[in-house]
């Protein structure tokens, strides 16, 4: 029964291990499909016309599944006659990712009324810190991964030997 028990446990922290490398990974592929889609941003509000809502449904097809759906909420606020800098701050707020990426997405709401020249400084701004966030993650992700599995594994030792 002891040894079900042990099983149980060391399954429990392999999952855990295996949870927590996912978000990492589904972290970094949204500030990634972020920065690019924001570089983007950049040229189309220069070359293109079209209306915000457009452009973020535009560059929504190119990105992965959590960042599309939240350009396309943001469109789909803006386009139900919502303010775009309340719905982009809103939405950038339930982002998975940490404090400072999404007080840098908040800040593009505050400039959503400028002019033509300011958002796309604004965007350049943004995307560019975000880059270096997505970097330094990359540089942390091999050593945060081993803490965590240690630390996962190390509490699971310490059970199994609680039950013994």
């Amino acid at each position: 029964m002891k040894a079900w028990g042990v099983v149980c446990i060391l399954l429990g922290a392999l999952y855990g291990t295996y949870v927590s490398v996912r978000e990492r990974r589904r972290r970094r592929e949204l500030l990634s499909d972020l920065c690019g889609a924001l570089s983007r941003l950049g040229d189309e509000i220069r070359l293109s016309r079209a209306a915000f809502p457009e452009l973020l449904e535009r560059l929504s097809e190119a990105c992965g599944a959590d960042a599309a759906a939240f350009l396309r909420k943001v469109s789909g606020g803006v386009r139900q006659g919502r303010t775009p800098s309340v719905i982009w701050a809103r939405e950038a707020d339930a982002l998975p990712l940490s404090a400072a990426d999404r007080a840098t997405l908040r800040e593009f709401a505050s400039v959503l009324r400028g002019d033509e020249e300011q958002i796309r400084r604004t965007v350049s701004v943004m995307a560019a810190r975000l880059e270096r966030s997505l970097q330094e993650m990359d540089a942390s992700a091999a050593g945060d991964i081993r803490r965590s599995a240690a630390l996962i594994f190390s509490a699971a030792a310490l059970i199994v030997i609680l039950l013994y």
